[in-house]
């Protein structure tokens, strides 16, 4: 670790308050780098990785006390990871849709909620729109959707459709808001 990054982490620790903001400034210069390659693979997005890197910041400015005994940028990079962005990484991918698991409850649910179709349809009229909705479907796509609904994971699932556990995250992205869109088209709003 170079001496500018290891002298902000020790100011950064200093129970003095102006110390403390005096740190923080090339802390941020010396690891912001670092830290938005890193969020990029993740999120992809640089809006994004900008915003999670301010809360992570601000989170390190309010309780510093995890990056006490840091000794290398590595050590650094997976403590800040799993302390202060793994807990904004999971509400990204929730709002995203990226992380779900689906069972047999979440795939009736997959209607936009403002469409209110639970309300309007009967249960037999709901399993008919998915039935003809998820024939639509592309035959992996059906398999990917079965082996969600089986609650295996991405590994799993990227393992028997022979891919990589990218190409699981994105096709059941991209499979979630094909149903959303056609299931929005088969009952539009009233």
């Amino acid at each position: 670790m170079n001496r500018r990054l290891r002298k902000a982490l020790e100011g950064l620790l200093d129970p003095d308050i102006e110390h403390r903001r005096r740190a923080m400034e090339p802390f941020v210069r010396a690891t912001f780098e670092i830290f938005i390659r890193y969020l990029y693979r993740y999120l992809g997005n640089e809006v994004e990785c900008e915003d999670v890197l301010e809360d992570v910041y601000a989170d390190i400015w309010e309780n510093p006390e995890r990056l006490r005994n840091i000794t290398n940028e590595k050590y650094l990079l997976k403590t800040v990871y799993l302390y202060y962005m793994r807990k904004r990484l999971r509400e990204i991918y929730r709002r995203l849709n990226r992380n779900l698991c689906l069972s047999q409850n979440d795939l009736k649910n997959l209607t936009a909620p403002e469409l209110g179709i639970l309300e309007m349809m009967s249960q037999q009229e709901l399993k008919e729109a998915l039935a003809r909705t998820l024939a639509r479907l592309k035959a992996r796509e059906r398999k990917a959707i079965q082996l969600w609904m089986d609650g295996m994971s991405n590994r799993a699932i990227a393992n028997e459709l022979k891919t990589t556990v990218g190409a699981v995250k994105m096709l059941k992205f991209r499979t979630l808001l094909k149903l959303r869109k056609m299931l929005r088209d088969y009952c539009p709003q009233q």
